[in-house]
């Protein structure tokens, strides 16, 4: 139960990291530091998906 649980809160990182780095406002600064927030967010998702299914 615990793990996918814990699959389920890094499967939201991971699409709230992917939406962040694939969002374009239109002001660089913007999306720079939202681009910059969404990789803090994907790779350890994705880290974390791949140790709750034991691939790693």
């Amino acid at each position: 139960m615990g793990r996918t649980i814990l699959f389920m809160f890094f499967v939201g990182l991971a699409i709230v990291g992917v939406s962040l780095i694939w969002r374009r406002t239109g002001n660089y600064d913007v999306d720079f530091i939202t681009k910059i927030i969404g990789w803090i967010l994907f790779i350890p998702a994705i880290w974390g998906i791949l140790e709750s299914l034991r691939i790693l």
